[in-house]
């Protein structure tokens, strides 16, 4: 019996850690970091227009918003796209900063009640996490306080936008 245990133990831990290092990814989350990454994924898109695209921030620099899209969340299984509306959806804010080393903003969601996860801020990019869409989605501008001991834990709410869903 014990000369079949060792090399079944080899086995079974080899086969292990192969199917890991072959599908790293299983069980993690994900999401597209482009609108036609998402399509070419097969995830249904919906696109949303803000009622503003342009904001002065309060350290005088510009921010530019963009056509906002939406994917279904998604997990890995076996290495594939494992599309999941349980886990919400993400909601993908494109925007231009004047000065791309500053992190002075970030968006959240207006309805408190209708996150799944928190935001994630790219260079570029901003998603959401909402566990519903709407025909409009109200998304908060919060900026860093220009006092420095003040900072984020001092978070200014300069604006509201508005996103309204389009046709695709």
């Amino acid at each position: 019996m014990k000369k079949y245990f060792l090399p079944l133990l080899f086995f079974s831990l080899t086969f292990l850690i192969g199917c890991n290092l072959f599908h790293k990814n299983d069980g993690l989350f994900g999401h597209s970091e482009t609108r036609q990454e998402a399509l070419a994924n097969g995830s249904p898109i919906v696109s949303y227009v803000p009622d503003k695209n342009r904001f002065q921030l309060v350290d005088g620099t510009t921010l530019t918003t963009d056509t906002a899209w939406t994917e279904v969340s998604f997990t890995y299984k076996n290495g594939e796209r494992v599309l999941d509306s349980t886990y919400g959806f993400h909601f993908s804010i494109p925007f231009k900063k004047e000065d791309p080393k500053s992190f002075t903003f970030t968006f959240s969601l207006l309805d408190t009640t209708n996150r799944v996860f928190t935001n994630g801020i790219g260079e570029d990019l901003c998603q959401l996490c909402p566990l519903r869409l709407y025909d409009e989605m109200k998304v908060i501008l919060e900026q860093k306080d220009t006092d420095t001991s003040k900072g984020w834990t001092n978070p200014i709410f300069t604006d509201t936008i508005t996103y309204r869903r389009i046709d695709n």
